[in-house]
């Protein structure tokens, strides 16, 4: 699927000095130094699988345990629980992954601005994907919206708002940077 290449793409920058760099997490992260393009590959290569198995798992998996689960929807502090679970195992289950190939890279002192690194991510994209991007983000943001109007769920809903409009916001600015 192109969608998870597409998620495992934005790990990679390159920095000012031509640099290619891995991000394992995010934009405030300090970034890895990747020497060559056979350790690229090969951290790609991690990336994307472990995205198809996690993010895979998760988008598919959750439609069907929220159905045997009800408590997941029903109630906010079990919902937080598996909320922060799911979090903690693919943070985990990261560091498992690139273990092997991360302790032997350089990592550099800071990130790149975060003004570098939305520069790069709207360079890669269309306009269009931009906004497609920002438009998904924001009808999340709606539907967190609608599910704090109906009056049930607020931390559900908390959560659902808060996520997405970082996401949004993030987005945002590479469609501005365009």
């Amino acid at each position: 699927m192109r969608y998870f290449t597409y998620m495992a793409e934005q790990a990679f920058k390159t920095s000012p000095e031509g640099e290619r760099l891995f991000y394992q997490g995010g934009p405030w992260s300090r970034p890895y130094v990747i020497p060559d393009e056979e350790t690229e590959q090969s951290l790609y290569k991690k990336q994307v699988w472990l995205l198809r198995i996690l993010l895979g798992g998760i988008i598919f998996g959750q439609a069907v345990l929220f159905s045997y689960i009800s408590e997941l929807l029903n109630q906010p502090l079990v919902f937080l629980c598996y909320f922060l679970g799911v979090i903690a195992i693919y943070y985990l289950a990261a560091k498992a992954v690139f273990a092997s190939d991360l302790r032997a890279l350089k990592r550099l002192d800071k990130p790149l601005g975060l003004n570098q690194f939305y520069t790069q991510m709207a360079q890669r994209h269309s306009k269009g994907k931009l906004l497609l991007g920002l438009l998904g983000s924001l009808i999340f943001v709606a539907g967190g919206a609608m599910i704090m109007a109906d009056g049930e769920n607020i931390l559900i809903a908390i959560i659902c708002i808060g996520f997405f409009s970082l996401t949004a916001m993030a987005w945002g600015y590479a469609l501005y940077l365009k």
